[in-house]
């Protein structure tokens, strides 16, 4: 039997997401599940949001931000390969920000 080396891609410093003024304005909360396509320069190739917040929003916010995310590839036997990872993404306002 082959034993296969994998590894998935791994974030590396990457700004967050804009907290958009209507839904701090509004208290919108919430997390954003992105689906993302990480290509073999780190980069990402596509994106889908698996699971909204609930607040449009907020999702446009972090699809926005994670498309200029790079990220360390995922490899398969050491060299880099293209893969899919799960990337949340969370909004939460501090008390002081709340209105």
């Amino acid at each position: 039997m082959r034993e296969i080396s994998l590894a998935v891609p791994r974030y590396r410093e990457n700004t967050p997401p804009a907290y958009p003024s209507i839904a701090r304005m509004r208290g919108y909360e919430g997390m954003v599940l992105l689906a993302a396509e990480i290509f073999t320069d780190g980069g990402v190739r596509s994106l889908k949001v698996k699971k909204s917040s609930g607040y449009e929003v907020l999702d446009r916010s972090a699809v926005k931000a994670v498309k200029t995310w790079k990220f360390e590839p995922g490899t398969r036997l050491g060299k880099p390969v293209s893969m899919w990872v799960d990337v949340p993404v969370k909004f939460i306002l501090k008390d002081t920000e709340a209105m």
